[in-house]
């Protein structure tokens, strides 16, 4: 479970890998300048290398903060949450076809 006040800031692991692998497409394109032309196996490179990674990085991102918006609108969610951590568990005991045997 995600904490419902996530600084806009914050990155997961996964935008971080998706803003690495963009980063990395930039740095090959500006670098070689047969990365900015068309392959005839992929297509487009500049399309694999850098529009493709800052789009799904765009994609998670959105809906991150969709999701941790929508938890934090729910406050009888959050009160819930920490109820059952306040809550002592209850004690599982011994079935009663046990408890006469012993």
């Amino acid at each position: 479970m995600r904490p419902a006040n996530l600084a806009p800031f914050h990155t997961s692991p996964l935008e971080q890998s998706l803003l690495g692998a963009a980063a990395l497409g930039l740095v090959a394109m500006l670098s070689f300048p047969a990365a900015r032309g068309i392959g005839e196996t992929f297509g487009w490179l500049p399309f694999w290398l850098l529009a493709l990674p800052l789009a799904a990085w765009a994609t998670a991102r959105l809906l991150r903060l969709r999701d941790a918006a929508a938890l934090a609108a729910r406050p009888s969610a959050r009160v819930h949450r920490l109820l059952q951590t306040v809550r002592p568990r209850k004690s599982v005991g011994r079935p009663q076809a046990l408890r006469c045997a012993a």
